[in-house]
Parts: structure tokens; sequence; C-alpha cells
């Protein structure tokens, strides 16, 4: 049997940040860090494409969706000034890129670990990995944490477990399964900032890539629009400005809802050139049917789009079979059409696997949002990605994480 004052559990980003906030303020030996896998800070390693972005200089409320009360709350006691505060306490310097994205001036994910580890080791943390918890319940003023291990008595405990998005980093919903065990009811689960599988299928797409735009559509309405690069592959689509639309994606495709209202259909158009109106496509189109009169029509985009991309395009157009001189002003017409509306129907699948976040979960009817302290069980606290709180690309979610696991910490007595 171990009795301590604080006991967090994870070692992501939000435990990380906890374990040493409650440590600076209750003295490091007063606190332990439990992780169920070998290692921690695993899934923070690997954020960014291991370049770990940290943060966004325009991070603000408008980034982010969820329990509105919880978002403010954080938000409003941790802004870009109190992360860049509490990572320069760290030694950690930090590196703005051209879009507002902070990275570790290294722009490697393991000066972030390191930091936080070397900041752990000065205070004395107790760190334990490949802890596995069967059971936390209330006793008297204290909560008995239960393992295969040993029982822990803690005063105290931060969750931290993080949610289901990429399981492959070892992430699941354990954590949230031990609170519902406990009464505390997460709100569903759904991916987000996921690529999104479609019904459309195109080989010849696969690893292709192009700057355009995307747009959700439900029942004839654009919901969302994000510009940057789409990335194809023989299942569907990818790129930050399908992540960015993807939350909405999986919505639907979850609960036939998008925002919480019913939706009767939903439609993914991709406009893959952006910067032309329609009638200056079709000038453009006209134009090409000179320059490459003699050549296949696959050809009569190739000064403009990817060759694969070109050749699907007019498929879909069906005038494949033809030279360019031959096709009329009308295929000319669908052809623009298409360039502008690529529209594609997403599919459900188990995009968990490769969501970068998990939208869902504890919220503020389950916790005080301005301590974030469960509401049934006194001196629990709960963080990170288990909250009803996920945030578009860019730095967004890890500056939640961070900032929830120090609100937590900051409100243990």
């Amino acid at each position: 049997m171990y009795q301590i004052k604080i006991a967090v559990i994870g070692a992501g980003a939000s435990g990380l940040a906890a374990a040493i906030t409650a440590a600076e303020r209750s003295g490091g030996k007063n606190v332990i860090l439990l992780e169920k896998q070998a290692k921690i800070g695993r899934k923070l390693l690997a954020t960014g494409n291991g370049r770990c972005n940290i943060s966004n200089m325009n991070s603000d409320k408008s980034h982010y969706y969820g329990d509105k009360e919880i978002i403010s709350s954080v938000l409003d006691d941790f802004g870009i000034k109190e992360l860049k505060r509490f990572f320069s306490s760290l030694g950690l310097l930090l590196r703005e890129d051209s879009e507002g994205r902070l990275y570790p001036y290294s722009n490697q994910a393991s000066s972030v670990l390191d930091c936080m580890r070397n900041r752990l080791a000065q205070l004395e943390v107790n760190i334990r990995c490949g802890f596995l918890i069967k059971s936390i319940k209330r006793k008297n003023n204290s909560i008995i944490i239960d393992s295969d291990e040993e029982k822990i008595i803690a005063e105290n405990i931060i969750f931290a477990c993080g949610s289901k998005a990429s399981p492959s980093l070892g992430s699941d919903s354990s954590g949230l399964e031990l609170l519902k065990n406990a009464g505390i009811e997460p709100t569903p689960l759904f991916p987000s900032l996921s690529p999104v599988e479609t019904k459309e299928k195109y080989k010849a797409l696969k690893g292709v890539r192009a700057k355009g735009k995307i747009s959700v559509i439900c029942d004839g309405k654009k919901l969302r629009e994000k510009q940057g690069e789409i990335q194809f592959s023989d299942k569907g689509i990818s790129g930050i400005c399908l992540f960015e639309c993807s939350r909405l994606i999986n919505e639907y495709l979850t609960f036939n809802t998008v925002f919480g209202k019913h939706r009767n259909k939903l439609c993914i158009s991709a406009d893959l050139m952006p910067e032309y109106n329609e009638k200056e496509l079709i000038r453009y189109l006209r134009s090409c049917r000179k320059t490459f009169a003699e050549q296949n029509t696959s050809d009569i985009l190739s000064g403009a789009l990817n060759k694969n991309l070109s050749a699907v395009l007019v498929k879909n157009c069906r005038i494949e079979k033809r030279n360019c001189r031959d096709i009329t002003d009308d295929d000319i017409y669908i052809l623009a059409e298409k360039i502008k509306n690529f529209c594609f129907t997403p599919v459900k699948t188990d995009n968990f696997r490769s969501a970068q976040v998990c939208a869902g979960g504890i919220g503020s009817d389950e916790i005080y949002a301005d301590s974030l302290m469960s509401r049934k069980i006194r001196n629990l606290y709960i963080c990170g990605e288990m909250l009803n709180v996920d945030g578009d690309c860019g730095g967004y979610n890890l500056h939640f994480a961070f900032g929830s696991g120090i609100k937590a910490a900051n409100n243990i007595k």
C-alpha cells in the first residue's frame, strides 16, 4: 500500500505538464506519475511528424470545438504568454514559422520531452511505467487506485489518460472506462483531424498532391471550406485542409449530425484550381484545346495539374478517348465544373486508427469547468484529450493539453 498526496495518471502532454506543476506547488516527493506504457511521452514524440507543433500564435477560442465552458476556462488562464513562460522555465527555446505555428527551436519533439523529463527528475517525482490500473474508488477522504502491482491511496488524482485517437501509439479509451465505472460519463466519441475514406476509389491518384480548396456540403449548404494541400490516396482524401474539415465529416458518419443537428446528406467538394473562377477556367481550357489540339484530352491540363489527376478528371467527364481538338464547348463547361467541384462521398471507417485527436469526452456536466474537478468524486481532476474539447490543426490541441494539465494541478489545494 502506497500513500501519496497527488497521483497523475497518464504521462502524455497534459499529464507531464500536470505532474511538473503539481510537484512545483506541493513538492516532487508528494507526486507520483503513473503510465501504462513502457516509456513516458510516446505520443508527444510523434506529434508534428516528430517536430512537435506545441502551439500557435493565433491561438484563441475560435479554433476549438466541444464544451464551451471548459474551452473558455482553460484558455482564459493559459494563453500564448503563459505557454511560453512555462516552457521557458524548463529551458526550452521555441521558434515560430511563417503561419504562426510554434515548434521547439531544435525542430525535434525529443527536445520537448527531454526538458519535461529533466524537470520531473529535478523535482524528484516518482515515475512508474508499465502501471496498469484496474479500478479507482473513493474511500473516506482519499481515492484508491487498484492495480495488480499494488494499491495506491491518493488524496488527489489527475486523470490525463488521453483518448482513442492513434491506437498504434498506445492510445485507447481505458482511462474513460475507469471513469465510467466510477460513474463519470463521457459524451460519445468520434475521430477528428483524420483522413477520410470515400466511396469513390481512384488508384491512379495514390500519392498525388494538389493545392486546392476542400468544402463540406450538407443538404445543399456549404458548412465549411479550407484551402491548402490536398493529398489523395487509393482510398480517399487527406491533407491539412481535409483534416480541418474531418470533424464535421466524422460527426456526420457517426451520428448523422453536424454541429449537433440532423443532416440527410453530406459530400466533400474539392476545388482543384481555386485561384480561377469558372469563366477564367473556361477561357484557359479553350486555349489549351488549341495548344494541345493533336494530343489526347488527358493532356489538356498538363500545364496546370498533375498528370494522373488530369487523366482522372477527363475520364470522369467521359472525354478521354478523343484528341483535344475534338472536344466541344459543352465538354469544356463540364470539365471546368468538375475541376471546381470534384465531389467525393465519405464512408464510415475506423478512423480512430489514423486520427490525430478524438472529439467528445468528459464535459462540464461532469466536472466543474473552473477547476476541472469531478462533480461526483471530490479531488479527482480530468484534463487533456479526456475532456470534450478538440481543436484545429496547427498546435491547438497540444496547447490545450498543456494548459488543462497545468490548470488541474493548480486547483489542487
